[in-house]
């Protein structure tokens, strides 16, 4: 027989629910803190990024007003104005360009990082051109490319990037940044065109903040071209980022990169000219959260672990009164009908003890009326055995005393003994053992035959059994009281009187075995016949025949079957016999 312990494996099922309960809760934790961590500290970042990066742009505006404060410093000054325009006379010219000199020597000054100055008049004329060293003169590509970005600027300060030729750098060229813009009178007539030249350095002071060891600084012109960038050099992956982001509404952005995450957050400029655009890695970021996830992860493990420990040992002693249930019911198995539970705790696990030594009780009680039941049993048929003895010995002495009386040729005595004799014969079989139609009608000749022979030699009787009913099963002793009655009351008046009928009619109608007994007699009271076909109505003591008939017919075959009764007084009376022509189950 195969074995298991129920008790162990409830305790592994517990433990494994329980532990993939903390997991799940852990990992929504988990996830959850995890989420909101990384949430609340980007979002935290992204301020802090934002402002430094708003300051960044106010202090780069405060230096492009500068260069714009000094470049309108040389726009306006008279004598500049006059010069370019050639409204003034040799002796004055050779004065105005003293005076120009010394306008632009002063810029030279209040912006350092200026590394070269251009200023022409509106033939192409170059009235000045202060070069440091950076970038050489002007050719005629850089002033026409300077000349389309000033289209439509109406005289504005206008910055952009562009390559200028050098002769310091190896390659022989150097990017700079251009703040170039015309020359205009105060009248609003156009009379030149100014250039200056920044090196990057201009913007890389105020952008270092931004910068720090991974953080990309991208100022944008009103182009959105990147005007300046902390880098090196423009970097074609990277530097798409911030072109895409110009256009987008949102102050901040996070974009993924071959270096990793970046947060970008964008400024504009309160003039328009400029965009300031920061990225910051989120390098460390993520790896906090990484490690935050990992704090995670181990904590929720240690937390199965323990769980399962506790559990362990909790279960042990908490399903302690299960373990005894499951030993006690499989010593019950094995036939050890005196096993307990001792019941310790007032728990459901103490309501199954409890229950269980209740039902051992139970079957200990059930046993025992079972077996004494059997012993009753045994002594009821050795009684009825020893009871059968009596009838059975007049059945043989009525069979000898037939035989005699037949031998001394006294043959109508002789018949009613052996009539006598084959009644008691039937009678002394089992009422359960199956019967037919037949048989049951060689019972009843047999009694109306004695009948006939002691109180009633006048009877006419008749007797059809159709040979399709003949065969019909039938219960044992079924008709017997039903003609009995006929003779003790029926007949009662006419004891000595003749014309005295009975007729038994058996048939099929419809699927069903019609017995029709009927006599001539002096019939049924009104309020007795009434009573006989109500079935709900007990019958009176002195008709105790019927009413068993009428029961077992109900026991055995259900109510659709039974008798039917129809009498007039010194009538006669009909009783129907309305029976199933095969076996039928009880109802």
């Amino acid at each position: 027989m195969k074995t298991f312990s129920p008790t162990r494996s409830l305790i592994v099922k517990l433990i494994c629910s329980f532990s993939l309960i903390v997991i799940a809760t852990s990992a929504i934790s988990g996830l959850i803190i995890y989420r909101s961590n990384q949430t609340l500290f980007q979002e935290e970042i992204k301020n802090q990024f934002f402002k430094t990066n708003e300051q960044s742009l106010q202090r780069i505006n405060q230096s492009v007003h500068e260069v714009e404060r000094i470049t309108q410093s040389i726009v306006f000054q008279p004598t500049v104005v006059e010069i370019l325009m050639g409204t003034t006379g040799p002796m004055d010219k050779v004065h105005g360009l003293q005076s120009l000199y010394e306008v632009v020597s002063q810029a030279k000054l209040d912006a350092p990082d200026i590394r070269a100055m251009f200023i022409y008049n509106l033939q192409g004329d170059s009235y000045y051109n202060a070069n440091y060293g950076a970038v050489s003169m002007l050719d005629t590509e850089a002033r026409s490319y300077i000349d389309q970005e000033l289209e439509g600027t109406r005289g504005a300060l206008t910055w952009f990037r562009m390559k200028l030729a050098s002769s310091a750098d190896p390659d022989g060229y150097r990017t700079m940044i251009i703040a170039a813009r015309l020359m205009k009178s105060t009248w609003q007539e156009t009379y030149g065109t100014l250039v200056l030249v920044l090196d990057e350095g201009f913007f890389s002071e105020v952008t270092a903040e931004l910068e720090g060891e991974s953080g990309k600084v991208y100022l944008l012109d009103k182009k959105d071209r990147v005007l300046f960038t902390g880098q090196q050099r423009l970097d074609p992956v990277l530097d798409e980022i911030p072109l895409q982001y110009a256009d987008e509404e949102s102050e901040s952005v996070v974009r993924a990169t071959e270096e990793g995450n970046y947060l970008f957050v964008k400024k504009e400029s309160s003039s328009g000219n400029f965009k300031l655009v920061s990225g910051l890695s989120l390098r460390e970021m993520d790896k906090r959260n990484s490690d935050i996830f990992k704090t995670i992860v181990l904590s929720g493990l240690i937390s199965i672990l323990l769980t399962s420990l506790l559990l362990a040992m909790a279960s042990s002693r908490l399903l302690r009164p299960l373990r005894e249930l499951v030993v006690s019911m499989r010593r019950i198995r094995y036939g050890q009908m005196n096993a307990r539970v001792e019941v310790r705790t007032k728990d459901e696990l103490a309501f199954l003890g409890e229950t269980f030594n209740d039902m051992i009780d139970h079957i200990h009680t059930l046993i025992n009326e079972v077996l004494l039941k059997q012993l009753r049993e045994k002594e009821a048929e050795l009684r009825t055995l020893q009871a059968q003895l009596n009838p059975h010995f007049l059945y043989n002495i009525f069979n000898e005393i037939y035989w005699k009386l037949y031998l001394q040729n006294v043959k109508d005595t002789a018949n009613i003994i052996k009539s006598l004799s084959n009644i008691l014969q039937y009678s002394l079989k089992p009422i359960e053992l199956p019967s037919t139609l037949h048989e049951e009608m060689e019972q009843i000749k047999s009694y109306i035959a004695i009948q006939m022979e002691l109180f009633h030699p006048e009877l006419e009787l008749t007797i059809q059994v159709e040979e399709a009913a003949a065969e019909c099963p039938i219960q044992r002793l079924i008709l017997q009281p039903t003609i009995e009655n006929i003779f003790v009351h029926a007949f009662e008046r006419k004891m000595n009187a003749g014309n005295k009928k009975l007729s038994i009619h058996a048939y099929l109608e419809r699927n069903i075995l019609r017995i029709d007994i009927a006599d001539n007699g002096k019939g049924i009271e009104p309020e007795l016949l009434q009573r006989l076909q109500d079935p709900s109505h007990d019958i009176l003591n002195e008709h105790l025949g019927v009413q068993n008939v009428k029961r077992r017919i109900h026991l055995v075959h259900g109510g659709s079957y039974g008798l039917e009764f129809a009498s007039r007084i010194d009538g006669g009376t009909l009783i129907s016999y309305i029976l199933p022509m095969g076996k039928e189950e009880q109802a």
